[in-house]
């Protein structure tokens, strides 16, 4: 595909003025590499003891520690890393979000698992009700033109500081009244959020954003209701406001 149809199905599809920020590689990385990734967010790179943590995360439910129950499977309360009053993951890709949540022994959330977070028992319109109320989530930061030639340079040093300097994202859990009918939180604002694609949209590609980020939506009316996607990008874009959260399917009962 070529960078100006590659530029026009980014317009059209309503994802603002995007420009592809090449994948870092996910296999090997070097030291510099992980040193420079943990700098920004320190459980992107987990150590063999936090590994181990999550393999001893109590099962004994239908739902491990951290996750809530939606039914029929379970959702991360936060976004990843999961942690209450942690700042959440950026400049993820969809790919950072499949092994992130691999190695935690989950998945990376599916649109329909999004949806139903959001939505709630009730068929919410936004995760906290079914009218929209500004600034009860992390949805009205003003927009900083970003530096996409630098942000390109990720995960150099110089494109950490450019994430530091577009970043309005804030600790998970800082906004009570964020949270949706069965308690999952942050699902609109903050960061926006990888799912892997269940339904059809103009582009198709294997990934979605959901959940807006923290100046609202991109396209218009703007607004972060649980059923606005962003589907101009492939799954291995990352921009500064780009997260995600595991899921997995729940135990038997």
């Amino acid at each position: 595909m070529s960078r100006l149809v590659a530029l026009a199905i980014a317009f059209v599809a309503g994802c603002g003025p995007h420009e592809a920020v090449a994948p870092a590689p996910l296999d090997a990385p070097s030291a510099s590499s992980i040193e420079v990734r943990a700098e920004l967010a320190p459980s992107a790179v987990p150590s063999a003891s936090s590994a181990a943590r999550e393999e001893a995360l109590p099962d004994e439910g239908p739902c491990p520690e951290g996750m809530v129950d939606l039914g029929t499977r379970c959702i991360d309360r936060y976004e990843a890393p999961n942690v209450k009053g942690e700042k959440p993951l950026r400049m993820q890709s969809a790919l950072d979000g499949e092994a992130f949540c691999k190695r935690a022994g989950k998945r990376l959330c599916s649109e329909d698992d999004w949806m139903r977070a959001c939505n709630g028992k009730s068929a919410r319109a936004f995760p906290y009700g079914n009218t929209y109320r500004s600034g009860v989530c992390n949805d009205v930061g003003k927009y900083i033109t970003p530096s996409w030639k630098t942000l390109a340079k990720w995960p150099g040093a110089s494109a950490i500081a450019e994430v530091a300097r577009l970043d309005q994202s804030e600790p998970s859990g800082s906004r009570e009244g964020c949270v949706s009918e069965e308690g999952v939180v942050d699902l609109t604002g903050n960061v926006a959020e990888w799912v892997v694609r269940t339904r059809d949209n103009e582009t198709n590609f294997d990934h979605v954003v959901k959940g807006c980020f923290w100046g609202r939506c991109y396209r218009p009316p703007h607004t972060p209701s649980c059923e606005y996607v962003s589907f101009a990008h492939a799954s291995g874009f990352r921009s500064y406001e780009m997260g995600f959260r595991c899921c997995r399917d729940r135990n038997p009962s």
